[in-house]
């Protein structure tokens, strides 16, 4: 009978522990599971993961995953597409003439101005000059041999200014041709314009120093008093 009542009560001791954590809840495979419903009865917070086998019964928490912020992507920087240089030579039609030195033409269907090189007029339209004796006759002059014609721009080492405009020498025909007229030889020849140079475009200088010199001998144009 002795040895009955010692069974019993160790079957008692044991059964204690297990019946501590008997609570509703399916076990995984390793023998435990987290507490969903009741957890303070049973001495366990809610979300406690812990074991019914007598396992350890600490707690597996898990932090929240941190979504991985992806750099922003860095707007590569612009830059403005570098001018297509023309060819040497070209032939344009002349829209309008603004002056002596000065008018505009349709290249590659786009209306440019253009500069004459090696060459300056009296001004008749600067915003901030008087017109200037012998200014309305160049621009004249350059009216009536420009204005509707188709002619060829011969381009030097530089093809525009800083204000943008090209800078040519303006043929009357082809510039090939040997005898073919250069208007900013003519301009300065008759006296409508004197030499104006401004380097790296200087193929012509040499021509034009010469017929300066001819024309203010001559007193032809704006020499005619001086």
């Amino acid at each position: 009978m002795k040895k009955i009542l010692a069974l019993i009560l160790m079957l008692g001791l044991v059964a204690a522990p297990l019946s501590a954590f008997a609570h509703p809840g399916r076990t995984d495979a390793n023998g435990g599971h987290t507490c969903r419903t009741n957890c303070a009865k049973w001495g366990l917070k809610d979300g406690e993961y812990h074991y019914h086998n007598g396992g350890s019964s600490t707690k597996t928490t898990s932090s929240p995953t941190t979504k991985a912020t992806q750099p922003s992507a860095t707007k590569p920087a612009t830059s403005k597409p570098a001018e297509k240089k023309l060819p040497g030579t070209l032939k344009v039609t002349v829209t309008r003439v603004v002056d002596g030195d000065t008018f505009k033409a349709k290249v590659n269907g786009k209306e440019e101005s253009i500069r004459l090189i090696g060459v300056d007029t009296p001004e008749t339209v600067h915003p901030n000059k008087p017109v200037q004796p012998y200014g309305p006759e160049a621009s004249a002059y350059t009216k009536k041999r420009l204005d509707g014609q188709t002619v060829t721009l011969e381009f030097d080492v530089q093809q525009r200014d800083k204000y943008g405009r090209l800078l040519a020498y303006v043929w009357l025909g082809d510039a090939k041709n040997p005898k073919a007229e250069m208007l900013n030889q003519t301009l300065v020849k008759e006296g409508y314009a004197q030499v104006a140079t401004f380097p790296p475009n200087v193929k012509y200088t040499d021509s034009f120093v010469n017929l300066q010199k001819q024309a203010r001998e001559a007193g032809k144009g704006l020499w005619a008093n001086k």
